[in-house]
């Protein structure tokens, strides 16, 4: 596994120091934002499957890198399960409490500085102290071998896991969203991968189109069929999948699912047709839901 990182980062090194000599020798001057496919840009979105894969392999991560990280962040409460995966939970509801891309922008260090401050503290408790300063251990009452493990104590008889890889991936990704937060206020690239600003909670579903640059689309394309079915079904998808989550296991907390479920089953599409304000609201309710439950099963565990 060290071999397989030196071999990345020589690689990386090989890579940028090529194109850097590159550059000068042609006196080129490098792109505002670190891309693969040249001369793509927003407005090549719309005209065409192939244009289209290329503008995602260039700014993929630009436009959906919060939802990465927080899925990354889900993932390694799921994976650890323990006490730091309570404090992820409530980190992420933290986060996911300020609603607003701008304002979670805003507290985006904190939690990139959270995340690197919980690593720290992790790789210290495994690699320990000695035998004779554990008195979870050496006390009259001694704690379970489970709560050790739980609280990710170091311990002489059962060292903690030391497997990092879904942390640092996930300090990883916060890290790169965190420089994308940066960048999405620039000018250029702005102009060179479109702004990241949301709409307005105010505005009513049926006056979009006056807003959107892009022209209606009426099957004239492959690309104009994946928007229909993104946006026709996608929304049934989601539904689809709240009922799978509520029907695979049965206890209480999967009522709550069930009841989302079938109260958006009650409205069907017509409840995309309210303001946008009344259909986040709902939404947030669900995204709240999620992460308290994810957050009562780590600690019920």
């Amino acid at each position: 596994n060290h071999l397989m990182v030196l071999g990345l980062l020589v690689f990386e090194a090989t890579v940028s120091r090529h194109q850097l000599y590159f550059r000068l020798h042609n006196d080129l001057k490098p792109p505002p934002f670190s891309i693969i496919f040249k001369g793509i840009t927003r407005t090549h979105l719309d005209h065409g499957v192939l244009p289209c894969i290329k503008y995602f392999i260039n700014f993929f991560f630009y436009k959906f890198g919060l939802e990465i990280s927080l899925i990354v962040a889900v993932n390694v409460i799921g994976q650890r399960m323990d006490f730091y995966a309570l404090l992820h939970s409530c980190a992420l509801m933290a986060v996911l409490s300020r609603r607003r891309r701008k304002s979670i922008g805003e507290v985006w260090p904190k939690y990139c500085c959270f995340t690197a401050g919980l690593m720290v503290l992790q790789y210290l408790l495994c690699i320990g102290i000695p035998p004779a300063f554990y008195p979870w251990r050496t006390a009259l009452k001694p704690l379970t071998s489970n709560v050790i493990k739980w609280f990710y104590m170091p311990d002489f008889a059962m060292s903690p896991n030391p497997s990092f890889i879904f942390d640092h991936l996930l300090l990883l990704c916060s890290s790169l969203q965190w420089q994308v937060f940066v960048e999405e206020n620039r000018a250029a690239v702005r102009l060179l991968a479109g702004d990241n600003v949301e709409i307005s909670r105010s505005l009513d579903p049926c006056s979009f189109n006056q807003f959107i640059p892009v022209g209606n689309f009426l099957h004239c394309c492959y690309l104009d069929m994946i928007k229909v079915f993104v946006f026709s079904y996608f929304f049934w998808l989601v539904l689809c999948l709240i009922f799978i989550t509520g029907t695979t296991r049965i206890n209480i907390f999967c009522l709550g699912y069930l009841v989302a479920c079938f109260y958006f089953m009650l409205f069907g599409s017509s409840v995309l047709m309210q303001p946008v304000r009344y259909i986040l609201r709902l939404w947030d309710w669900l995204i709240g839901y999620t992460c308290f439950v994810i957050a009562m099963k780590n600690l019920l565990s």
